[in-house]
């Protein structure tokens, strides 16, 4: 058993392995998915990179172009991993699980993707994408995942431009 602080026994929870990307258009604007969930004490509203659950079988770059096509209708090529980001639980789906993600970056032009969903559950909890820049990233006072995306997207970005692309890990 391991317990976080909070008297969650994370060690006993199922883990929960997603592929993200930073998803860049040509400014270097990030494209960020707004969900809304609803749980006991109300609703919970974020927004977070695209992406999701890596399927049985499934690699971590396979999911994260699978998921792409799937929530935008685009094929982007990709690029990484370029972050890892470990620790953290969360409900999903009304089951709390331990959090593991896998970002990869890619480029597209501003108008490419749409907001589609596969899922009925995708469908309901995805309300909105929209184009975020550095700046707006900075002074909001909106819940998002990663927490210190800004920052974290901006040396991406940069790292994109440079034809430099490597990992970075993170532990919550």
């Amino acid at each position: 058993m391991c317990e976080r602080g909070d008297g969650i026994e994370t060690l006993n929870l199922r883990l929960r392995r997603s592929a993200r990307v930073f998803l860049f258009d040509e400014r270097g604007d990030v494209l960020l998915i707004r969900f809304v969930a609803q749980r006991e004490d109300g609703r919970f509203v974020f927004w977070v990179t695209p992406g999701g659950e890596i399927e049985p079988g499934e690699g971590e770059h396979e999911a994260a172009g699978r998921e792409l096509f799937e929530e935008l209708g685009i094929r982007p090529d990709l690029v990484g991993p370029v972050h890892r980001e470990e620790g953290g639980t969360y409900t999903h789906l009304g089951e709390t699980v331990r959090n593991q993600d896998v970002f990869f970056a890619a480029r597209c032009e501003r108008d490419a993707p749409r907001l589609l969903g596969v899922t009925e559950d995708e469908i309901r909890l995805m309300q909105e994408a929209r184009w975020w820049t550095a700046d707006e990233l900075a002074v909001t006072e909106e819940r998002i995942f990663p927490v210190g995306l800004g920052g974290l997207a901006g040396e991406v970005f940069s790292s994109l431009q440079n034809g430099q692309v490597g990992l970075r890990e993170s532990e919550l």
